[in-house]
């Protein structure tokens, strides 16, 4: 018997009739969507549309799909636009390493400034301790000259041992804390007191009164003695220039200068060794200051210019802000 193409059977004998065309049409594109919205990859419909009622032929691209095979365009920086961040970045780096390296030229001052402060203290715990006299700047100059305010040695060759300073009882350490802006090229013969000078001529001794006798060297001011104490320097930022072809060589100092002493000008070792030409300087009342270079003499007494080497002194050209009185 023929079957009409319209209808279906059931199985129970009845029929039904068949989908038309538009249905179909319409149950693939369902298809086609879930198949997006489960994330497969969609094929176009190969059924051809119905003589009858014709609906347009679905693609991929009308749905979001791409077609098999298709590399999807991938979005990135032109090279003008590259040129232009890399501008920027330089630009940024410019203005940003001149603040950075201010601000850790910034920290080393202020460890130096922590350092001499420690410094100042523990000799004003001395003086305390010893009816208030100051710790010595050195026993028997004149004589062995082997004791220094920073520590001993067994000869005059050797290094000087910490363990042996009047302040070691204070600080507990191995030695000084360096200061973090002073590298000397050679130790020199004051080694070990890590850049930082006494005022050895009217604090640490009276040879700025007295001159060096065996009794002046060795005996140190008293606190009573110092008038004025926010006016008076007790320890600094030194160093010591020595004469090297046509520049000068940094040696490692451990006493403050005057400018002027028994014999006349002295050799400055105020070191302005920090930023902007700034020296450290510890005040007999124990306050810390940062100090501008204002002045200096020519040459030293090893031929080096002092200025070149930035060492040199400030404020009045005379004694002020180191003698007692």
């Amino acid at each position: 018997m023929r079957r009409d193409l319209t209808s279906r059977d059931d199985g129970d004998g009845a029929t039904a009739p068949a989908p038309s065309s538009r249905a179909r049409s319409v149950a693939r594109s369902s298809d086609l969507s879930r198949r997006v919205r489960h994330g497969r990859r969609c094929r176009p419909s190969g059924a051809r549309a119905s003589a009858r009622g014709s609906h347009p032929r679905l693609t991929p691209w009308a749905i979001g799909c791409r077609p098999s095979g298709a590399v999807p365009k991938r979005a990135g920086f032109t090279l003008v636009e590259l040129l232009v961040v890399i501008g920027i970045v330089a630009a940024l780096i410019g203005i940003l390493l001149p603040a950075l390296s201010g601000a850790r030229a910034a920290a080393r001052a202020a460890t130096c400034a922590s350092n001499l402060r420690q410094l100042v203290t523990v000799s004003i715990a001395y003086a305390q301790d010893n009816a208030g006299q100051y710790p010595p700047a050195h026993v028997g100059l004149t004589t062995t000259n082997l004791h220094r305010w920073h520590g001993t040695r067994t000869s005059t060759a050797a290094a000087f041992d910490f363990t042996g300073s009047p302040l070691y009882a204070y600080l507990k350490m191995d030695r000084l804390k360096q200061c973090p802006d002073f590298e000397p090229a050679v130790a020199g013969f004051e080694a070990s007191a890590g850049g930082y000078g006494y005022n050895a001529a009217y604090v640490g001794s009276s040879t700025g009164d007295a001159g060096f006798t065996a009794d002046a060297v060795n005996r140190p001011a008293k606190t009573a003695q110092i008038l004025r104490p926010a006016e008076k320097v007790v320890f600094a930022d030194v160093a010591m220039a020595t004469k090297t072809g046509g520049g000068f060589t940094l040696i490692e100092y451990s006493f403050v200068e005057p400018p002027t002493n028994a014999f006349g000008l002295t050799s400055p070792s105020m070191h302005f060794r920090h930023k902007n030409r700034t020296a450290v300087i510890a005040w007999a009342d124990s306050h810390v200051t940062r100090e501008t270079f204002e002045w200096t003499h020519g040459k030293n007494i090893y031929g080096a210019d002092n200025a070149q080497a930035d060492l040199g002194f400030v404020g009045p050209k005379d004694n002020a802000w180191f003698q007692r009185r």
